[in-house]
């Protein structure tokens, strides 16, 4: 059985294509988790495979498909082993931004080194940072004529797997955004993320020291992840967290199936004859249905703002109304998802803790993924749009403060 086969409820004409790659990456999940293996090869594989050029025009190698199938595809991913699409996530919203500009000789040959496979890493966030307007990352012209980078990024998500990484710094005219070769001399990538989820995104520290630039190719002017970019981005971690709740139903049906052992005041010869066992899994099942539903929809809405974009029709109105749908599916999933992550253990007391089952890793994954967008924000947000007609608040930065607070 495939991984596909056993998680995806319906499927885009690509979907066959990865089977084979996605049905080896969840093999080796919670294997990989448990000893901290650094899936490079598998990465590679999957950008060879045209994985990030889904969204690439046609003309420029990609396959041009529409988001709502890329949504499919990346829960698929999510299924096998959300660290793949979290590590991704970079690369797909700067692919994206690309797509939107307008046409010129820049955007052309970045689109063009996506559709070949290449993949974009980022660097943007400072720890110290304030979440302000400025960097500690400065971009200047040293005594050499050289245009240089110098500073320390905190998350650095997927970088480690990139091409190239794209950054943020301080530059004489204000903040500049820039792109570097991953194998720049000067640029040191470090796979020092601690914390105890998606553990494999490589989220460490990037350091440069003295990267020249000058000769680097640089993105269009006019790629800049507008409101379209943050809807989607949050929405990447809508479709990890539906990958999780899928593979929590397909990892609890395969042990409870497979199980001969029954609690004592057990009501069935068999666990899976057991009405308290068939009552959590009916739970898991129900919070993968609830996830996949949302995010169905969700996809289909970014996708509609994505055609208004394209035509020139979008409103400020849109990219609220999609904002806020974006928020609610957040708070929605991240509850439903962590709920069932938890009570999966029941089906089976103890013996369900082995780490051979690794079960623990789709609680700790569900839960690193919910901390980038805390519930309470979204909901105050939510509450403000809704009692005031608010604006949600679409874009971020972290810096430090222009106050030196940093």
């Amino acid at each position: 059985m495939t991984i596909t086969e056993d998680t995806t409820v319906a499927r885009g004409p690509l979907a066959g294509r990865y089977d084979r790659i996605l049905t080896r990456i969840a093999a080796g999940a919670a294997e990989r988790d448990a000893e901290r293996v650094v899936p490079h090869e598998l990465v590679r594989e999957l950008a060879d495979a045209g994985f990030g050029a889904l969204r690439v025009p046609r003309e420029f190698g990609g396959d041009e498909v529409g988001v709502g199938e890329l949504a499919d595809l990346v829960v698929d991913l999510a299924t096998a082993d959300p660290n793949f699409v979290q590590l991704l996530r970079a690369h797909f919203l700067y692919t994206e931004s690309l797509i939107h500009a307008p046409a010129s000789e820049s955007r052309s040959e970045w689109l063009r080194r996506s559709g070949n496979g290449e993949l974009f890493g980022g660097a943007y966030t400072e720890k110290t940072a304030s979440n302000q307007t400025h960097f500690s990352t400065t971009i200047e012209v040293d005594d050499r004529g050289r245009r240089v980078v110098n500073g320390e990024k905190f998350y650095s998500t997927g970088s480690l797997y990139a091409d190239w990484i794209i950054t943020t710094g301080e530059g004489p005219d204000g903040i500049e955004t820039v792109v570097l070769p991953s194998a720049a001399d000067g640029l040191e990538l470090v796979d020092d993320w601690d914390g105890f989820g998606q553990r494999l995104t490589a989220s460490g520290t990037t350091r440069f020291r003295d990267v020249d630039i000058t000769d680097t190719p640089t993105l269009p002017a006019e790629v800049v992840p507008g409101s379209y970019g943050t809807s989607l981005a949050q929405f990447w971690h809508i479709a990890a967290l539906t990958g999780i709740a899928r593979a929590l139903h397909r990892d609890v049906v395969e042990y409870v199936r497979g199980r001969k052992r029954y609690f004592s005041q057990g009501s069935g010869a068999l666990p899976r004859e057991d009405a308290v066992v068939q009552s959590v899994v009916g739970e898991i099942s129900s919070a993968r249905f609830v996830a996949d539903t949302i995010t169905r929809q969700i996809a289909g809405v970014l996708a509609d703002l994505d055609a208004a974009i394209v035509a020139d029709t979008v409103t400020d109105e849109q990219y609220d109304a999609v904002e806020i749908d974006v928020y609610r599916a957040q708070v929605s999933v991240i509850d439903t998802v962590l709920t069932a992550a938890t009570r999966v253990f029941d089906v089976g007391g103890a013996s369900a803790l082995g780490r051979d089952h690794g079960w623990d890793r789709h609680w700790r994954n569900a839960r690193t993924l919910s901390s980038h967008n805390p519930t309470p924000n979204r909901l105050v947000s939510i509450g403000d749009h809704d009692l005031n007609g608010t604006s949600p608040y679409r874009a971020w930065l972290s810096g430090i403060d222009l106050r030196g607070r940093g």
